[in-house]
């Protein structure tokens, strides 16, 4: 019982780490367009997590009440604005590709992005990543048996529509240009690299938070 227990277990596991790896692999594809300014919709200060803390003995004043119910409102407001741009955006590339020239364009420069950064590339390197989750004696059985599971050109060709029916002929042509550059295909390739020495120290703020919120100190 105890095996069938640990062995569905880690079948669960890798389930969510498979369904995980479309998403991560989609992000590697595009993780450097926040340097062409696409992603980044707002720029801000980096937040220390131990400052958000309320002390559980600080009374909750109306002062602090009606602050709280402005920062909410404001977040609230913040983020139906952003919805909303990102509405208009996505209405008006759907406008364009009403232009059957401009689409033709655009479906080209998509298959350029991709010959530019495969997509198998792109899938083996999430996989790889996620198979860093798994005990070390699994690993590469998950990385061997995702390889033959995944249909690579389907993921492509999701891919390819994707970008056409979400970025503008301009992006497009930004987008493969900026890649076109070598320093621009290296150093996307070090985003692995950046989140192995980020996340950890992310994980550890996290969780000196949650402890705190636990214990109050």
């Amino acid at each position: 019982m105890k095996n069938n227990h640990k062995k569905g277990d880690s079948m669960q596991s890798h389930k969510r780490i498979a369904v995980g790896i479309l998403g991560i692999a989609c992000m590697g594809i595009l993780a450097m367009f926040p340097v062409l300014g696409y992603a980044q919709e707002q720029e801000g200060e980096a937040v220390n997590a131990d400052s958000i803390l309320v002390p559980k003995e600080v009374p909750i004043t109306d002062e602090i009440e009606e602050k709280s119910i402005t920062e909410s409102s404001a977040v609230h407001e913040g983020a139906e604005k952003s919805h909303t741009l990102k509405e208009k955006a996505l209405a008006e590339v759907k406008a364009e590709n009403e232009d059957d020239t401009v689409l033709a364009k655009k479906i080209v420069l998509a298959e350029n992005m991709h010959k530019i950064r495969p997509t198998r590339e792109q899938v083996d390197a999430a996989v790889r990543q996620a198979a860093m989750n798994l005990p070390e004696y699994e690993r590469k059985k998950f990385i061997a048996t995702m390889k033959t599971m995944l249909n690579y050109n389907a993921i492509e060709r999701i891919s390819i529509d994707a970008m056409v029916e979400v970025y503008s002929l301009k992006e497009l042509e930004s987008m493969v240009e900026y890649f076109t550059k070598s320093e621009a295909r290296t150093a996307s390739k070090k985003i692995v690299n950046w989140a192995e020495k980020v996340q950890p120290e992310i994980i550890h703020m996290i969780d000196r938070a949650m402890m705190r919120v636990r214990t109050g100190q």
